[in-house]
């Protein structure tokens, strides 16, 4: 299932944990009721006096039996942004606002169906790895009869693989009853791949591998760019159709172990620079340590190119 979302996110950085508001696409009220914000939003991690805004803030009234209404994502930001504002203010939070392109009220039912939830998650799930094409497998639904509506709980984290989301559903009868969804998440993302074999300490070309598309849900390591690999040697022998992930391609050392280095200090109009002895082997950006010759003094510098340290 391949589906396209369009998503406003507003995110606002402090220094507690993370609280998600994620407003609902679909959601099913009484005819003619009072719709407040609540009933729109799955919140988490919100403190008690946000989530009473929440509950006593009216939307608007529901439509007639049988009707629909649309929201436009203005009048929820604007409902919203204040929320957002105070929990920032009040608990030091980082808040992250998810809004769909446009909300339905409905007054009929919304059963539980795949593309419906498969949409939801990727509403929290894809803005965490925006560059990430996502999969879903094995879809597991409740065998619940007389649904009405529903709400997944969904956290704001990118599942590795398997998954269950709680979704609290709505019965015909007004009875609640609390479930489990779960699947199989397989996240790809743009990765090199080889195109031919290559022997160890062999260098890389830029003709030697290719940008696919290759599940990276379980993968520990980075992604290189192409000016990281491109006449690096790789770690050991691979075979055509390996990813060639950051760590298999060896930096080139910019200093080695007892050879004299450069190392400059300075600030504003002046520098100064003196040749010390390196005391391990480094590559660009690591730190070490460095011997004055003349007084045997320990330095420690950053590298910052070939045979070039900044003292630190």
């Amino acid at each position: 299932m391949k589906l396209l979302i369009g998503l406003l996110i507003l995110q606002v950085n402090a220094a507690g944990a993370e609280a998600l508001l994620r407003v609902r696409p679909h959601v099913v009220v009484s005819p003619g009721s009072d719709v407040k914000l609540m009933q729109l939003v799955d919140a988490q991690g919100l403190s008690k006096e946000s989530e009473n805004i929440l509950q006593t803030t009216p939307m608007t009234k529901a439509p007639a039996y049988g009707e629909r209404q649309e929201l436009a994502p203005a009048s929820l930001m604007e409902a919203l942004r204040p929320i957002v504002q105070a929990e920032r203010a009040r608990s030091g939070t980082s808040v992250h606002l998810l809004l769909p392109k446009n909300v339905v009220i409905d007054t009929m039912k919304r059963e539980l169906d795949s593309e419906m939830i498969w949409t939801e998650l990727k509403q929290v799930w894809q803005p965490l790895c925006s560059d990430c094409k996502l999969e879903l497998e094995g879809l597991s639904l409740p065998a619940i009869q007389g649904v009405r509506d529903w709400s997944l709980r969904i956290k704001s984290e990118l599942p590795r693989g398997s998954f269950s989301i709680p979704v609290s559903i709505t019965r015909e009868d007004t009875a609640i009853v609390n479930a489990w969804i779960s699947g199989r998440l397989i996240a790809k993302r743009k990765v090199p791949v080889l195109k031919r074999s290559m022997a160890a300490n062999e260098r890389v070309q830029a003709n030697d591998f290719i940008w696919e598309h290759k599940d990276v849900s379980f993968s520990t390591d980075g992604i290189p760019d192409a000016e990281d690999m491109i006449g690096r040697q790789v770690r050991q022998a691979m075979r055509a159709g390996d990813v060639l992930w950051a760590n298999m391609v060896m930096k080139e050392k910019a200093i080695r172990r007892g050879e004299m280095v450069q190392v400059t200090s300075g600030a504003g109009g002046w520098e100064v620079s003196m040749m010390v002895v390196a005391q391990q082997d480094a590559v660009i950006g690591d730190i070490i340590n460095l011997k004055n010759p003349k007084t045997n003094n320990i330095l420690v510098g950053q590298v910052i190119g070939l045979g070039e340290v900044e003292l630190r």
